[in-house]
């Protein structure tokens, strides 16, 4: 089995994910999202996930965060470890440590959150290819993820083309109105209150902005024929992203570590030295 990555190219990614980590990690800590700054009495619902109900029967969220600290162990060790893991990219026990920290985080902190906060799931996976030793491995799994985001988005692209929701003029409109209401509400004169003011007020605008995502969204379904517009995509991400912050109010920032992926990273620190067996894999 062929490695698809150096070892050098392997720490570089490392470095760049786990710095992501330490970055979006902070961030959480300084916006009071941690398992050990949950407000008292915390109250749960775990939805009809099977993983929630097993952690749920198990009494681990009770647990952890009846106990400040526990709690606050748990955060601990999640950031020391994204922190080791960045500093030290090539030692796969930061990584491990890390993925099983921040999967209890993630079933707890969403448990508690009463929604499905989905852009952590960042967090949760991206991590997952430096707990392999094995360096095949690690590249098999790279790429795993890699489909995994072209399927995020091109998914949600097909969802709003299966739906019909693109044909909604009103429906760009509707989302503002529902999501953005307390805003427009409590701070009418913010920038962004007045941009939504002139997106409602603009149908045709916001109607073209949504059309315009879930284009982009769809285009997506190129990236699992060939890697030749892999940074196109990766572009594209960052730019659905941005555009996400200016119509909704909304920033995924622990989901664009996953975005990352598409860029060529098995191509630096080298000029063709490694040997690609096989076709799919190359990137047509």
């Amino acid at each position: 089995m062929t490695a698809l990555f150096t070892e050098k190219q392997r720490q570089l990614l490392g470095r760049v994910i786990f710095g992501w980590f330490v970055v979006a990690l902070l961030w959480r800590w300084s916006d009071s999202a941690m398992i050990s700054q949950l407000e008292q009495p915390v109250l749960g619902n775990v939805y009809k996930d099977l993983t929630f109900w097993l952690f749920e029967l198990a009494r681990i969220p009770a647990f952890v965060t009846g106990q400040y600290a526990v709690a606050l162990l748990l955060d601990l060790v999640v950031t020391t470890a994204a922190l080791l893991a960045f500093l030290q990219p090539s030692k796969v026990v930061y990584a491990r440590i890390y993925c099983l920290a921040i999967l209890f985080y993630f079933v707890i902190f969403t448990t508690y959150a009463n929604y499905h906060y989905r852009p952590i799931i960042g967090l949760l996976v991206a991590g997952l290819p430096f707990a392999f030793r094995s360096m095949p491995r690690f590249g098999t799994f790279v790429q795993v993820l890699r489909y995994y985001v072209l399927f995020l988005y091109a998914s949600a692209g097909l969802y709003k083309v299966m739906r019909g929701s693109w044909l909604n003029v009103d429906q760009m409109t509707m989302i503002i109105e529902k999501t953005q209401l307390d805003l427009l509400l409590t701070q009418p004169d913010n920038w962004h209150s007045l941009f939504y003011t002139w997106l409602l007020n603009n149908e045709w605008a916001s109607w073209s902005l949504f059309v315009l995502a879930t284009v982009l969204e769809v285009s997506f379904i190129i990236g699992f024929f060939t890697k030749r517009w892999d940074l196109g995509l990766f572009c594209t991400a960052i730019s659905l992203h941005i555009g996400f912050y200016f119509t909704m109010g909304f920033f995924a920032f622990e989901l664009i570590v996953l975005d990352l992926l598409l860029l060529p990273w098995n191509r630096m620190y080298t000029k063709g030295q490694l040997p690609i067996t096989s076709p799919a894999l190359s990137g047509l």
